[in-house]
Order: structure tokens, then sequence, then C-alpha cells
């Protein structure tokens, strides 16, 4: 329970970073805001990044599912997209900025993975 609960809170941390570091990542707020729109890409994250894991390594051949890292970043700026679309406060223009903040996202949660 303690490890979901620094998860979300490394997200939320992950996105407010984001917001300062790429132009076209916007978040309306502060750190309350952030982890409302953390929680929000957990709950689409758990339902939609498989699907769109599993799209990207058919569409691709097979060869998404051998470079899995890459395909799993592409699914992450998928679902922040998609997260993105749905918040009125957390706004990312263009799919570089999502790929960069998929980065951050995925290093946070990593390494709360790691350390717990």
């Amino acid at each position: 329970m303690v490890s979901i609960l620094l998860a979300w809170l490394a997200i939320a941390l992950a996105l407010l970073l984001a917001d300062r570091l790429f132009e076209g990542v916007q978040l309306r707020g502060d750190l309350s805001v952030a982890l409302m729109v953390a929680l929000g890409f957990s709950v689409l994250n758990f339902f939609f990044h498989w699907v769109f894991f599993i799209l990207l390594g058919f569409a691709t051949l097979g060869i998404g599912f051998i470079f899995y890292f890459a395909t799993q970043l592409v699914s992450t700026a998928l679902v922040l997209k998609l997260t993105s679309a749905l918040s009125r406060r957390f706004v990312v223009r263009g799919f570089g900025a999502a790929l960069g903040t998929a980065v951050l996202v995925t290093l946070a949660g990593a390494l709360v993975e790691q350390v717990f």
C-alpha cells in the first residue's frame, strides 16, 4: 500500500517537473492538482497501457515487442495524451513533450519500484 502511494506521489512530482522542463506540457495548479492528474493518469494507464502496447507491437509487425522499452515509452506517451485530452488542468501539446514526460514518469515509477 505504501509503495502505491509513493508511486502516485512520484508520478505527480514527475508531472510537476515535466511542466517546468518541457514547453509543451502545462499543469495548471500545484501539487494537489498534480496528484489528481497523476491519479487519473494511473487509472487510464491501468486500463489502456497494455492495449496501446499490444496494438503498437502488432502494428510494427512484432518489432515493437522486440524493442520493449521503446514501445513502453510510446504507450505511456499515448496514455499521457489521453489524460491531457480528458483533463482541463493538464495539457500536453505535441508528441515530443508527451514522450519526454513519459520518460520522467517511467523513471519515477522505476525509482519507487527499486526502492520498495
